[in-house]
């Protein structure tokens, strides 16, 4: 980079920080790093590796940007054109010291964790299914070594003649996003783990909306279901007495019937579940048929005003004031109709006392 570009970068990033001065503080940084403002790099982060590592949608990163942008106004110049460009950012390849958004997340799992074991990690990591920042990881020890000796921060323990694999773990904690700050104090002191339901009841007095831990509970890599609804962090392991409590205490005795699909004569995908608790619901698209509807978002003409349900990473939200104009209470069966082909939705109580479409 020139001085002479280095510059006018320095002043971009002088104007973005005053447009932004009334925005809250992770807004303006993943609108910096989304535009490249934060280090003026070319080689800038990927959206969904700026989402992952700040506990938030890629779409929120994406506006975020253009916002930035438009409040702007950028001028003529190299710099500028080069962060009008943003929209075109690269996903980094593989793990290397080339990709710091990569090591930073192995750093933030052994920070929530603590040290774990080689195979553990990579066990972590899959859980992610190599999305950015989670990248694939060198699946050899000796890789995995090396790799870490180039990105810093990280020990890998010399091999045990046990036959036990090395121990990785961070030289320093790391910076933890909202969710996974809120995941560390909640699954912290409980090793035989948290009811998935109590999680998300505490989402909202954290400032996290429920839809955002329950994506969280199903692909970070820090935390484990160590039994039927129960999520503990990696690596934790009760000892007796904790089992013995988290076997005996109280469960609930009313269990939700399983979320089921079915075809309709009309070629619609019909998904039936039990409304979860939250004001803002999120349920599992069956596997077989989540493929078929993954990454759609469906119109509903709902009585209030037009929405939409969204389906990603095999999760449906969005529904939530349909079944407020529905009156459904919580573990009432409703179906969600989606209509593949016209990309339109629409929901009803399985009984058909109502219907909104």
């Amino acid at each position: 980079m020139t001085s002479t570009h280095g510059s006018e970068i320095d002043g971009l990033r002088r104007a973005a920080l005053d447009v932004t001065r009334n925005w809250s503080s992770t807004k303006v940084a993943m609108a910096l790093r989304a535009t490249g403002l934060d280090t003026g790099r070319e080689d800038r982060e990927t959206l969904d590796a700026i989402a992952a590592d700040l506990g938030v949608s890629r779409e929120t990163v994406r506006r975020a940007r253009k916002d930035l942008l438009r409040m702007m106004d950028l001028p003529a110049g190299s710099a500028s054109n080069s962060v009008s460009s943003s929209a075109t950012l690269r996903a980094p390849r593989e793990p290397s010291a080339d990709s710091p958004a990569t090591a930073r997340a192995v750093r933030r799992l052994l920070t929530m964790t603590g040290p774990l074991p080689y195979d553990e990690v990579l066990n972590a990591w899959a859980r992610a299914g190599g999305k950015p920042p989670y990248s694939p990881l060198p699946d050899n020890i000796d890789a995995f070594r090396d790799w870490a000796n180039d990105v810093g921060g990280l020990t890998v323990s010399a091999r045990s003649g046990a036959g036990e694999p090395p121990i990785v773990g961070a030289v320093l904690p790391e910076d933890l996003d909202k969710v996974g700050r809120f995941l560390s104090r909640a699954l912290a002191n409980e090793p035989g783990g948290v009811d998935r339901e109590v999680l998300l009841d505490s989402a909202e007095e954290a400032g996290l909306k429920p839809t955002t831990v329950a994506t969280a509970l199903s692909m970070h890599p820090a935390v484990t279901r160590v039994s039927r609804g129960r999520w503990a962090l990696r690596g934790r392991r009760p000892a007796a007495a904790d089992e013995h409590v988290r076997v005996t205490e109280p469960r609930r005795t009313a269990r939700s019937r399983p979320t089921s699909f079915a075809w309709s004569a009309d070629g619609s995908l019909q998904i039936e579940f039990s409304v979860p608790r939250g004001p803002s619901p999120v349920i599992a698209v069956p596997r077989a048929v989540s493929e078929i509807v993954e990454g759609r978002e469906f119109s509903v003409a709902s009585v209030t005003k037009p929405t939409h349900v969204t389906v990603r990473n095999a999760r449906i939200w969005g529904f939530g004031p349909l079944l407020t104009e529905l009156g459904v209470s919580v573990g009432t069966r409703v179906t969600l109709a989606l209509n593949v082909l016209a990309g339109t939705a629409a929901i009803m109580t399985t009984e058909g006392e109502g219907t909104s479409s």
